[in-house]
């Protein structure tokens, strides 16, 4: 049986296809060295992310960095986002920022250690560390030490800020304060907490 002729141009073409590198070749290199490298971390330690449990390997985090806006909510609001809907996140308050801890649900969520701040801005919980008065999970600071509650409230919220798993998401809307300053309960603060 006679071999098919080939021209001059059929080899061309054949010389000039083996020689490109095109996307699909590029995104199979990578999908090669995300394969090795999520095999080589699990062999190293146990986790595809080499170890890494922080706030960028949350979708919601990522949308949020993305595409999404920070939220402003009034205390009604705020007080949907305490954990008992499972579709919605948690959300604590301190001084009005409020910051996402979903990520933490067995602690921040019903029957949770913590779940007392979540859907609340409890700024002056924070700064006392009294949790059995439920008057302490407020925002209002009136009647502690100004100097002592502001570099607390700042401290809380730089800890949740620089948290690897929490993150800022907006602000909360507070009415004026009036009324009578709450009732100092004795300042216990948080173990290790200065």
């Amino acid at each position: 049986m006679p071999k098919p002729s080939r021209s001059k141009n059929d080899s061309k073409v054949r010389e000039d296809d083996s020689d490109s590198f095109g996307l699909l070749d590029i995104l199979r290199v990578a999908g090669g060295l995300l394969l090795i490298n999520a095999v080589l971390s699990y062999w190293f330690t146990s986790t595809s992310t080499w170890g890494y449990d922080g706030r960028w390997l949350d979708p919601r985090y990522v949308h949020f960095r993305t595409l999404g806006h920070p939220v402003t909510l009034s205390e009604g609001e705020l007080s949907l986002y305490n954990g008992s809907d499972p579709s919605l996140p948690i959300y604590i308050a301190i001084d009005g920022h409020v910051y996402d801890v979903t990520k933490s649900r067995s602690t921040y969520g019903p029957g949770g250690s913590y779940s007392f701040f979540s859907g609340k801005d409890g700024a002056r919980a924070f700064v006392t560390g009294c949790f059995n008065k439920p008057d302490e999970f407020t925002h209002d600071l009136r009647g502690l030490d100004e100097q002592e509650a502001r570099q607390d409230v700042q401290e809380w919220q730089d800890f949740y800020q620089n948290h690897k798993r929490y993150w800022y998401v907006g602000q909360v809307l507070h009415e004026e304060l009036t009324g009578e300053i709450p009732e100092s309960c004795e300042h216990m603060k948080f173990p290790g907490h200065h």
